[in-house]
C-alpha cells in the first residue's frame, strides 16, 4: 500500500491495526490483494460476529466503485491529495516515522517509565491522563502493549501505547491539558523511537481517527503535534460514502 512496505508487511501491520475498531480497521477475517497495479486490497472485517467486506483503494482514478457494490470502500492518499470532503463520511490521519527520525527535542525534565505490566494502581494513572487529555479512556491491552508514562517532577503527566506486534502507537499519545505545549509528547515520541528500534523495528505509526469529516480544534492540534515532528509518511483516510 505505500512505497516503503510490501503486501505482506502491510498485511501484518493491518491486521494487528485492526484490534483497534477504528471505522477502516476492524478485526480481520482474510486480506487479499485484488490488483497490485492499481494497489487494491480486499479485506474480510469480523464486526459483532458477522463478515462485512471492505476495499482498501490508493487512488480512485480508474476505479469503477459498482464494482465493489457492498463493501466499505475506504480511499488511502498522501495527506496533500486533494480529496471531496462531500463524498466521504469518516476521516483519518496516518503518519509514519523511520526509527532514525530526526524530531523536536524534547522536554530533558521529563521521566519516562515503561510497563510491560501494570495493576490497579497504575490504571488509575492511566485513567487520568485519557481523561484530562481527548476526554475518555481506552483501556490498554496486557498482551500488546508496551505503556510509556511520562513524569514531570513525579507526577505523571503524559503517556502512549506502543504496541509490541506491529509498532503502531495505539490511541495516539497523550499528554494532560495543562501541561500541553511543553515538549512532553515529544520526549514520549523520542522514547518510542529509542524503544521500537531497539526491539528491531525500522518504523512506527500512529493513526488519528476525525471527530467529524472536517476535523475539530482537537484533532487540529494531535495534527500539528505530529507533523512538527516530521514524520516522514503522511497519509489521509477516508470512507467513501455509499
Amino acid at each position: 500500500m505505500f512505497e516503503f512496505m510490501d503486501f505482506g508487511d502491510f498485511a501484518g501491520w493491518y491486521a494487528e491495526l485492526g484490534k483497534l475498531k477504528i471505522f477502516w480497521a476492524k478485526p480481520v477475517k482474510s486480506i487479499s490483494l485484488l490488483s497490485e497495479e492499481k494497489k487494491i486490497i480486499g479485506v474480510r472485517w469480523i464486526i459483532r460476529g458477522k463478515i462485512r467486506d471492505a476495499v482498501l483503494f490508493s487512488e480512485m482514478r480508474g476505479i469503477n466503485l459498482e464494482d465493489y457494490r457492498g463493501s466499505t470502500k475506504i480511499l488511502i492518499v498522501p495527506e496533500t491529495s486533494p480529496v471531496d470532503l462531500s463524498l466521504v463520511d469518516a476521516r483519518s490521519v496516518l503518519y509514519f516515522w523511520d526509527v532514525n527520525s530526526r524530531i523536536l527535542e524534547p522536554n530533558e525534565d521529563v521521566e519516562i517509565k515503561a510497563y510491560s505490566e501494570w495493576g490497579e494502581g497504575e490504571m488509575e494513572k492511566f485513567k487520568g491522563i485519557h481523561k484530562l487529555s481527548w476526554g475518555f479512556f481506552v483501556q490498554p491491552r496486557q498482551q500488546d502493549h508496551l505503556i510509556l508514562l511520562a513524569f514531570l517532577e513525579s507526577s505523571p503527566v503524559g503517556m502512549a501505547y506502543l504496541n509490541v506486534n506491529n509498532f503502531n502507537i495505539d490511541c495516539g499519545i497523550h499528554v494532560m491539558r495543562p501541561y500541553w505545549r511543553r515538549r512532553i509528547g515529544t520526549a514520549l515520541l523520542a522514547e518510542i523511537l529509542r524503544l521500537a528500534k531497539s526491539m528491531g523495528a525500522h518504523r512506527i505509526s500512529v493513526v488519528r481517527v476525525f471527530r467529524s469529516v472536517k476535523g475539530t480544534a482537537g484533532d487540529m492540534r494531535a495534527v500539528e503535534f505530529y507533523r512538527a515532528n516530521n514524520p516522514c509518511v503522511k497519509m489521509s483516510v477516508y470512507r467513501i460514502k455509499s
